[in-house]
C-alpha cells in the first residue's frame, strides 16, 4: 500500500518531512500509527488463532474420517471372514449331505440310488469305448432264518460282516453297494466274464469261511448266492439287472452257496 492510498501514512510522512511541524503533531501522528499497528497485530493474531483452530479442526476431522474408515475396513474384513467361514460351512454341509444321500446307513457302503447312477455311467462308457462290463448281485442265503433264530440285531451284524468282506475284496475302480435288504451289487468296469467270475467266487468263498460270533458260545456261519452277467453292449441297465436277477434265482434254486452266470 502506498502512502498516497493511506491517509494516515501520508500524514505521518508529511509531518516527518516538515521541519516546521510541531512535536505534538508529530507525536499524535506517530501515536495514531502505533495504534493502527497494534490493532493490526491483534487482528493478525486473531486471524492466526482462527486459522490454527480451523487447521486443528480439519486435522481432527481428518483423524475422525481415518478412524471411521479404519473401523469400516475392520467391519468389512470381519464380514468377509464370516462369509468365508459360512461358505466353508456350506461346502462341508453339502459334502456331508451328499455323502449321506449316497451312503447306506447300516453298512457304510454306497446305497442303491448311487449304485444306479454309477451303473448308468459305467454302461455309457462301456458302449462308447466298446469295453466289457460285468454286474453281480449277491444275496445272503437263508437270511430270514438268521433273523428268526437270532433276532434282527444279529441279522444286521451278518449284513455288516458281508459288507465288510465285499469292501475288502473288490478292486479299486469296482463298485460295491448295498442293493437292498440282504442283497449287494457289484459293478466290474472294463472286466470280462471270466475275470469277474473269479472275483465273485473269491468273495463267495471268503464269506463261506467267515464266522460271525453271536455270543460267547455261538458263532454263525452263512453263505451267499451270486448272479453274474456280462453287458452285451446294447441292453439298458434294467435289462442287465433283470438277467443278473434271473441268474441269482437260478443259483438259489440250484442249492445256494454258488455263483451262477446268466445265460
Amino acid at each position: 500500500m502506498s502512502f498516497k492510498a493511506d491517509p494516515l501514512l501520508g500524514t505521518v510522512s508529511t509531518l516527518l518531512a516538515d521541519d516546521s511541524a510541531s512535536v505534538e503533531d508529530l507525536r499524535a501522528g506517530l501515536a495514531a500509527l502505533l495504534q493502527r499497528c497494534t490493532d493490526q497485530e491483534r487482528l493478525l493474531e486473531r486471524v492466526t488463532r482462527l486459522s490454527d483452530g480451523f487447521q486443528r479442526a480439519e486435522r481432527d476431522r481428518g483423524a475422525d474420517y481415518l478412524k471411521h474408515y479404519l473401523n469400516e475396513v475392520k467391519r468389512v474384513e470381519k464380514i468377509v471372514r464370516i462369509s468365508d467361514r459360512y461358505q466353508e460351512m456350506l461346502r462341508e454341509l453339502n459334502s456331508r449331505l451328499t455323502c449321506m444321500a449316497n451312503t447306506d446307513y447300516l453298512t457304510s457302503l454306497e446305497n442303491r440310488r448311487f449304485a444306479c447312477e454309477q451303473l448308468e455311467s459305467a454302461l455309457d462308457l462301456a458302449r462308447r469305448y466298446r469295453r466289457p462290463l460285468c454286474l453281480a448281485v449277491i444275496d445272503i442265503d437263508f437270511f430270514k432264518l438268521v433273523n428268526d433264530r437270532f433276532g434282527h440285531h444279529v441279522g444286521d451284524q451278518a449284513i455288516c460282516a458281508v459288507a465288510k468282506l465285499l469292501a475288502q475284496s473288490v478292486r479299486e475302480g469296482d463298485l460295491c453297494a448295498r442293493w437292498g435288504g440282504e442283497e449287494f451289487l457289484l459293478i466290474f468296469p472294463a472286466t470280462a466274464l471270466p475275470e469277474a467270475f473269479s472275483l465273485v467266487e473269491e468273495v463267495r468263498q471268503c464269506v463261506a469261511a467267515a464266522n460271525l460270533p453271536v455270543d460267547d458260545r455261538t458263532s454263525l456261519n452263512f453263505s451267499v448266492s451270486i448272479g453274474l452277467a456280462q453287458f452285451d453292449g446294447r441292453e439298458l441297465a434294467h435289462e442287465l439287472i433283470r438277467r443278473v436277477d434271473a441268474a441269482l434265482y437260478q443259483a438259489k434254486r440250484s442249492g445256494r452257496n454258488r455263483s451262477q452266470v446268466a445265460g
